[in-house]
């Protein structure tokens, strides 16, 4: 009997001391652990998002950060589920781009409630919403975005078409992001003679294609698609070519990817401009607002915009320099 609980003892010393390694490994110094773990959501899991997810994880490693991402594939039920499992798990922070401004609502009200906190990217919820539930937003001047692209189409329309033209929109107007997008590009398309045969959504390539070559089937005097999204731009692109229309009809557009760049590089012309996002110059500014409210600073104002950088088919070393940077 005695002999029986020695080895008793003997085992249990044996799991209390593997336990106490496991829990220094999980407490280790600042050099081989992490300072903190955030939950990251993305809308889909390919272009402007995946360069943003890239470069927070790559930046973060830098700053003892980790990353849980997670793609909820622009579904507001998927979203619910991930941010309340990030809840429940009481990660350090939340890092979001919203699927809705009113149907993400109730899934960062929770995170509130836990005290869990959020930083908005790319979308987020409405005002006062916004900044009742999460502590900052690093997006983009939308109207800027659109302003530019603008720009660059109306200074086309007037050299290469005489001033008047007949243009095209695909859309994203389900986020209020490409609202305000939209209204950069009709500002600044005013005042010339402008005849809008079409403004239908389009911003995922495979579903935005379709739509597109409805749009050149229906008017083939199109001489200008707008692009609200870089899918959009492809999808606009795509249905040129496949449409025999190359060399009459042109895409501007707002964001980039690497396909949109070839686009761009293309001999055939068709892509003329888009302003970029810089998700790179997103992951910085997330970064480095996630490293002020883990140390109790002041994160400044509530917006934080990050550039915005046109590319063009004229001027390809940009595009170029933009693609050695995104190769795979």
């Amino acid at each position: 009997m005695k002999r029986r609980f020695t080895a008793a003892r003997r085992t249990a010393a044996i799991v209390l001391a593997a336990g106490l390694l496991v829990l220094v490994g999980c407490t280790s110094a600042p050099g081989g652990g992490n300072r903190f773990t955030a939950c990251v959501t993305t809308l889909f899991p390919t272009g402007t998002f995946a360069e943003f997810t890239t470069a927070l994880q790559n930046q973060g490693a830098q700053h003892g950060m980790t990353f849980d991402v997670q793609d909820v594939s622009n579904d507001s039920a998927k979203e619910n589920q991930v941010l309340t499992a990030c809840g429940t798990r009481k990660v350090d922070m939340v890092i979001a781009s919203v699927v809705s401004p009113t149907g993400s609502l109730a899934a960062l009200r929770r995170l509130n409630s836990s005290g869990v906190p959020v930083i908005c990217y790319n979308t987020c919820l409405n005002a006062p919403d916004d900044q009742q539930l999460t502590r900052a937003f690093v997006t983009n001047d939308q109207r800027k975005l659109g302003a530019t692209t603008a720009a660059a189409a109306a200074d086309y329309i007037r050299t290469k078409l005489g001033g008047k033209a007949t243009i095209a929109y695909l859309t994203c107007e389900t986020y209020d992001v490409c609202k305000q997008r939209r209204e950069g590009l009709d500002q600044g398309l005013a005042g010339l003679d402008i005849d809008v045969a079409a403004a239908q959504e389009g911003f995922v390539v495979d579903k935005a294609t379709p739509v597109a070559t409805s749009i050149l089937a229906a008017h083939p005097d199109v001489d200008v698609f707008l692009a609200e999204n870089e899918d959009g731009v492809v999808a606009a692109a795509n249905a040129i070519r496949a449409r025999g229309l190359t060399g009459k009809a042109v895409v501007f557009g707002i964001g980039i990817n690497p396909t949109v760049g070839q686009l761009l590089l293309d001999p055939a012309g068709t892509v003329v401009e888009t302003t970029g996002q810089d998700a790179a110059s997103w992951a910085g500014e997330v970064i480095k607002i996630a490293e002020q409210i883990h140390s109790g600073q002041n994160t400044g104002p509530y917006e934080h915009y990050t550039p915005g950088p046109a590319f063009t088919h004229d001027n390809p070393a940009p595009v170029q320099e933009y693609l050695a940077t995104h190769a795979g």
